[in-house]
């Protein structure tokens, strides 16, 4: 007779049932395996036809307390009753055709009967128990399985099925009144048993654990399992190996794991735990041996066990009698950068001293550098992915971008040999922004990538109405070359859909690959250059601080009358300095010959630069993490400026504002005289400047320039009672910046969710070994570089000594010729002369590609994408009524007759003939002193030649009185010898 469920709802019950009581089961380790475990200690076969249940904490049969277990989920929901606090669980068992023909006993409740048809199921001729009442404890018991605990188990179980065997036969005893707050196993052990559990539990584990000395086994015993009953016994209850163990493994005898990799791997942890050098002496893929130092006792034997279907532990012997080291084998640059992934991602400016110091704290090891730098390079590696084998992911990643943000480019070009050579992307909502809400200028640079494969990033940044940086395009090539640049150019305005060039303004450094592309590709825009990269070639021929201010006040003048005063001004303090500047164009640098149109009178490519060090962590990564990092950056960036946007107060952005308050304090020092409609006349420091309010205009040209109204009109509109902010252009809007930011950059779905393309195999570029270690800091300038207290360091490096005599390089006076001789020197002005400007002829011309050239493979040409309006061209195009002016019709003065006339031309032919007497004194005194210096330069080398001529003769006189000495000698000697001969 076997126990089942009848009835339905409330008159559900469960009948012939018996109880088994297990205790001590671990809540760590609970799982669907354990229940089949402890279906086959009570008799049955797990697989056989029984289906489980068990029963909600609180509730009964009838209440639809009742769960089925048939997942690994079933068995954690389980787990989190006992972590709420409930200790007691119920599992009932049903065996299948009792509970498909369960539909025909309502009647055995309604009309009960003596005899209940028997039930057949499979059962092993150990036990017959059924109903299963477990009691599951939240203390951390790791050996339930072993020892004492399962012999006690096997005690209880029997007596309890005795005992309710002997109450009746029928077996009809329901647990219905069964209390979970009260019932608790006779064989508990209580709080002052620890002497028993010591005696008996500890004991059988120690003989469990006992080693068998090697000198008697033979090497088939040593590596075979026994296959005798009491072998089968012991394996049948054991106890698997979870991650959790991971931390801190711990070994006994009947121990599992899923593959030897597992073993292995706890081995390495215990190893590196405890500072112990454990091998392997033998390991292949059936049994794997290790063992410690010599002459440690230290030993631990696994082998593939069919039953369990893993590696178990056969035998075990934990204790370590040698002397932890210092260094250890298996404490890998691999273990350490998988042990510390975290931590570096968190911190991954982490430095390899910072990285000693932690691994010195938690192990009481210091490894060297060396495999501290491999540790943080494998960490990298495990975050980020494999440098090489990233790019033949892109094919896949410019799938998934154009799916998840339609619009968006990118394509690549290959070599010949399929190595990766140049990449070209953008995202839609960039372009819509930029063209929706940024004026019509682009910044354009390139910065370095600080990766094994290195590259040039080249970026396309614009300005938002805030003044603030505004990505737009990126290209990865592998040198700054005109091929690269020509070949991003023609991308970038393709993407953007430039037809009309001319309303369009370029900001670049002075680069003459990247001049030449842009005067090929935009050949109606202005080019400006960066005035700081202007400086940096200035000031390596014309140092100093004056010369210095005097280039950005030239760069600065904003009218052309302003900017000659300057040029005259850099005239006196250096005429070589003056021509240098001279041979530039001043289209390129000066504000007062720039374009008034994009409203932008920026002189620096500062943008670029504020970009490059924004993303300067991403150019450290391999190449599709540095794409995805810098796409992640700029998703935040647009959500932030959408969040910035809504807190906006006023119809202009706050750092226009700033600079509008700050020409009002500028415009106290002015005066307004108003002309009518419109016209007025201010004076600063008696300099007169005329301001239209109808044309927005300013003769001193800043407000035509920037769109910002100078303190000359803000004096102007002060006087008329008008708010400044109605006066600024509407590019500045705050209307402009949310249409700017409006639209956002959906994320990605995984990478392993992309969808695959077959497309063509990219390899990694050529790698070329460079000598030394890798550079990734930018050289500074002398000028950059930074003292001890933070001020400017001054260095002389580079610098070559002039003489202060005669000019020359090379030698300082002490060391001069013409100085020591007395001769006059010629000093002859150096003519340094500025970059020479590029040629077409220069540089051998690329063919233009298009988007179908980038690819090897047809397949993968970028679908066109949409057209963009480009509103803020249309919006500055657009003149509106408040704007245009009538041509005032000037005519002629009415005649007027002179009182005197006679009087007004002597007058005025005295005033000509003072000027012209002024101009002869001037060019005389100029000749007299011509005169005098070339009298004094005559004088000077006649007084040389005869100091040459003295100098001369008195060498000769000193030449013939040697000689004659030479003579008497000769003679003297002469004579000596003839006396001594006679």
């Amino acid at each position: 007779m076997e126990d089942f469920f009848v009835g339905y709802g409330s008159n559900r019950a469960y009948v012939d049932g018996h109880k088994v009581f297990f205790d001590d089961c671990d809540a760590d380790t609970w799982s669907s395996l354990w229940i089949e475990e402890l279906i086959e200690q009570i008799g049955y076969e797990a697989a056989g036809r029984i289906t489980v249940y068990w029963l909600l904490p609180g509730m009964q049969i009838n209440e639809d307390g009742l769960r089925l277990i048939s997942e690994e989920k079933d068995a954690v929901s389980m787990i989190e009753k006992v972590n709420q606090g409930h200790r007691y669980l119920m599992l009932y068992l049903d065996h299948e055709p009792a509970r498909k023909n369960g539909g025909q006993w309502d009647d055995v409740i309604a009309n009960p009967v003596s005899n209940l048809p028997s039930v057949i199921s499979p059962i092993k001729p150990v036990q017959m128990m059924q109903n299963a009442i477990i009691q599951v404890d939240d203390m951390q018991v790791t050996d339930v399985v072993q020892g004492a605990r399962r012999e006690k188990r096997a005690t209880r179980a029997s007596l309890q099925v005795t005992d309710d065997l002997e109450d009746g036969d029928n077996g009809s005893s329901s647990d219905l009144d069964y209390v979970p707050d009260i019932a608790d196993s006779d064989n508990d052990i209580e709080a002052g048993d620890d002497d028993l559990y010591q005696q008996y539990a500890d004991q059988e584990q120690k003989e469990e654990n006992k080693i068998i000395p090697e000198a008697e086994m033979s090497d088939e015993d040593f590596f075979e399992p026994a296959d005798s009953d009491e072998e089968t016994e012991r394996f049948k209850n054991f106890k698997p190996f979870v991650p959790s163990d991971m931390n801190d493994p711990k070994f006994h005898t009947g121990q599992y794991f899923q593959s030897i990799a597992d073993l292995k791997k706890a081995v390495r942890e215990h190893s590196c735990k405890h500072r112990k050098n454990i091998k392997f002496p033998k390991n292949d893929k059936e049994r794997a041996l290790a063992k410690c130092e010599k002459g440690c006792p230290w030993e631990l034997y696994a082998s593939y066990e069919s039953r369990a279907k893993a590696f178990m532990v056969k035998r075990y012997h934990g204790v370590h009698t040698c002397e932890s080291g210092w260094k250890v084998s298996a404490f890998t640059a691999k273990y350490t950068g998988k042990y510390y992934v975290e931590e570096i991602r968190a911190n991954e400016k982490m430095s390899l001293k910072g990285l000693g110091q932690l691994v010195q704290k938690d192990w009481k090891m210091t490894p060297k550098r060396g495999k501290l730098g491999r540790a943080r390079k494998y960490a990298f590696d495990l975050i980020y992915g494999d440098e090489t084998a990233q790019y033949n992911q892109l094919w896949d990643f410019g799938q998934e971008l154009r799916r998840s943000n339609p619009g968006s480019t990118f394509f690549l070009l290959l070599d010949d040999a399929g190595h990766f050579k140049r990449c070209y992307f953008s995202f839609d909502a960039c372009k819509r922004g930029f063209l929706a809400g940024c004026r019509p200028i682009i910044f354009l640079d390139g910065c370095h990538l600080k990766t094994k494969f290195g590259g040039i990033l080249l970026t396309a940044i614009g300005m938002d109405p805030n003044d603030c940086i505004f990505p737009v395009a990126f290209g990865i090539v592998e040198v700054e070359d005109t091929s690269s640049w020509k070949w991003f150019l023609t991308a970038l305005k393709q993407d953007l859909g430039i037809v009309n060039a001319a309303p369009w303004t370029i900001m670049s450094d002075k680069q003459k690959e990247l001049i030449k592309a842009v005067r090929e590709l935009f050949p109606d825009s202005g080019h400006i250059f960066c005035v700081r990269h202007l400086w940096q070639n200035f000031n390596k021929n014309f140092k100093g601080e004056v010369l210095k201010n005097k280039l950005w006040k030239c760069a600065r003048s904003s009218t052309v009358a302003k900017w000659q005063e300057n040029m005259d001004a850099m005239l006196v303090l250096s005429k070589t300095s003056h021509d240098w500047l001279e041979e530039l164009d001043p289209s390129t640098w000066v504000r007062a010959f720039q374009s008034e149109f994009p409203k932008c009178d920026v002189l620096l490519n500062n943008n670029c630069e504020v970009f490059n060090k924004y993303i300067l962590e991403a150019r450290e990564l391999p190449v599709l993490a540095m794409i995805l990092k810098i796409k992640c950056q700029i998703t935040t960036r647009m959500y932030n400026k959408q969040v910035e946007a809504q807190s906006m107060t006023g119809t202009i952005c706050p750092k226009i504002r700033k600079k509008l308050q700050k020409h009002i304090e500028w415009s106290n020092i002015c005066e307004a005289k108003p002309s009518g409609n419109g016209i007025f006349e201010i004076m600063e420091r008696g300099t007169p400047f005329i301001v239209d309010l109808q044309k927005k205009s300013c003769s001193c040209r800043r407000w035509d320039l920037s769109g910002i109204p100078c303190w000359h009109a803000l004096l102007a509109l002060r006087h008329d009672q008008i708010s400044p902010e109605s006066y600024v252009n509407a590019c500045y809007s705050v209307e402009r910046y949310c249409r700017a930011y409006e639209h956002i950059i959906w994320p990605c779905k995984d990478v392993r969710e992309w969808e695959k393309v077959d497309g063509m195999t990219i390899r990694a570029p050529k790698y070329v070994k460079k000598v030394g270690r890798p550079q990734k800091n930018r050289r500074q300038q002398p000028e950059e570089k930074e003292g001890k207290n933070g001020q400017k360091k001054m260095s002389k490096h580079g610098t070559e000594v002039h003489c202060s005599y005669c000019g020359n390089a090379g030698h300082n006076k002490g060391g001069c010729i013409d100085f020591k001789l007395g001769l006059v020197p010629e000093k002859k002005e150096k003519k340094i002369r500025a970059e020479r400007e590029v040629d077409d002829d220069d540089l051998e011309d690329v063919a233009l590609v298009t988007k179908e050239h980038h690819l090897h493979t047809m397949a993968f040409v970028q679908k066109d994408s949409a057209t963009y309006e480009p509103e803020v061209l249309t919006a500055l195009l657009s003149k509106g009524p408040s704007t245009q002016r009538e041509a005032e019709k000037f005519t002629p003065l009415p005649d007027s007759d002179i009182a005197d006339q006679e009087k007004f031309d002597a007058a005025m032919a005295k005033l000509q003939q003072e000027e012209e007497q002024r101009a002869q004194a001037a060019e005389k005194k100029i000749a007299d002193a011509l005169a005098r210096k070339l009298a004094n330069e005559e004088k000077k080398k006649a007084q040389m030649e005869a100091k040459k001529l003295a100098a001369e003769e008195r060498k000769l006189a000193l030449a013939e009185k040697k000689k004659k000495s030479t003579r008497r000698k000769t003679c003297n000697g002469r004579e000596e010898k003839d006396r001594a001969r006679s």
